[in-house]
């Protein structure tokens, strides 16, 4: 019998703690909906302009992963970080609808240029033993900041005379992300590295064939239904809370990102041994829950169990999905696949908030509700039956 494979520990916190501070620079854009409606945007406008980030990191996903390898990664991030930094602090000078839509397809694209080598990185880690506690460990690291900066937006917002100070204050972790990534460079190139070891990029045809794939691309569209759903209850839930009366709901996001963070710190052996896809189903019969309780709320006495349900069925779906793409990948498309899982969450990025917005214009939040009900209910049953085709 083999030796179970373990990971390279202190390179693997290393990368999830810079990983953490990237991502601190999305989601201290919780108040960008709000913040947006003040500077006289409609719904539609601010949902535009808080999709077109994922819409530019969806087209990096799709045009640049496959030339991502894990040592040419840190060239890309050195270059992303300082993107990043720059156009956090851009908020501080710019309010106008076409510079502000310039500044965020440039965090789109710094970003991904910090996300994507990431994950190449991730993958040179990992093995078959460990999949699926690795990706429920550094799922962590991407959540925690969607726990924390709302939070943190709703304390220091009283202190500051616009969201843009916040925006830009948090833009002050990259240089800090800059000196791990140096320190983590170092200690990789030490490593024996596994998977696409030689630094070979993969040709386009070869990489798109593989989407085709059933199980490959099923896996791709309901992750990006999930982050459909995930990034459109995110962005609007302060407008949708302020509309039933509730003006400090920050927290529902806190427990929320609490119960997820603790199912994949406590899990990770539950994504190694138990079906993946009855996890993702279940995970998404669970958030449906979620929508359906939510669109009965009037007051503050239910929030809390109501992100207690959505943190289960969310908590579920990320680290089960990116095991279960790992696993039906082929070797040398591994890191390729992850990264366009990676796609799909910008995909499911841009078109939540952008859908959400014109749905909430149109027919008003209970009617949004039901439909991502319905919509995260209807995947749930899809995956399903998919799950049985040969």
């Amino acid at each position: 019998m083999s030796e179970k494979q373990s990971l390279p520990l202190f390179e693997f916190i290393t990368l999830c703690s810079l990983v953490f501070m990237a991502v601190c620079n999305n989601s201290v854009y919780y108040s960008l909906n709000v913040y947006l409606q003040q500077l006289d945007f409609t719904k539609s406008l601010s949902g535009l302009l808080i999709s077109v980030y994922s819409l530019s990191g969806m087209f990096m996903y799709a045009t640049v992963s496959n030339r991502i390898t894990a040592e040419n990664a840190y060239r890309f991030m050195f270059k992303g970080m300082v993107m990043v930094c720059l156009c956090g602090c851009g908020y501080l000078f710019i309010q106008g609808f076409w510079p502000l839509l310039m500044l965020r397809i440039g965090q789109g694209v710094g970003l991904f240029m910090v996300l994507a080598p990431c994950v190449a990185i991730l993958v040179s880690m990992v093995s078959q033993d460990n999949v699926g506690s690795a990706f429920s460990l550094y799922s962590t690291a991407l959540l925690l900041p969607y726990a924390v900066m709302p939070h943190v937006s709703e304390l220091f917002g009283p202190l500051v005379e616009s969201p843009a100070w916040i925006y830009a204050g948090t833009a002050g972790l990259i240089p800090v992300a800059f000196l791990l990534t140096l320190f983590l460079r170092f200690r990789t190139s030490r490593m024996e590295k596994q998977g696409q070891s030689r630094g070979e990029a993969l040709s386009a045809k070869d990489s798109y064939a593989n989407l085709r794939r059933l199980k490959i691309f099923s896996v791709l569209m309901v992750n990006g239904v999930y982050f459909m759903i995930f990034n459109g209850l995110f962005f609007l839930f302060q407008d949708f809370a302020h509309s039933r009366g509730i003006y400090q709901a920050g927290y529902f996001f806190s427990l929320q990102m609490g119960v997820m963070i603790a199912i994949r710190l406590f899990g990770g052996n539950l994504f190694d041994r138990f079906s993946k896809r009855g996890l993702i189903v279940t995970a998404f019969v669970f958030t449906a829950g979620g929508f359906v309780l939510l669109n009965g709320l009037h007051d503050e006495s239910m929030l809390l169990p109501i992100a207690v349900v959505f943190g289960i069925g969310m908590g579920l779906s990320a680290p089960a999905l990116n095991s279960l793409m790992f696993v039906v990948s082929e070797p040398r498309f591994r890191s390729f696949n992850v990264n366009m899982m990676m796609f799909t969450v910008h995909m499911g990025s841009f078109l939540g908030p952008l859908i959400g917005g014109i749905a909430v214009d149109s027919i008003g939040y209970s009617g949004f509700l039901w439909i991502a009900a319905a919509g995260t209910s209807g995947t749930a049953l899809a995956f399903l039956l998919l799950g049985r085709v040969k």
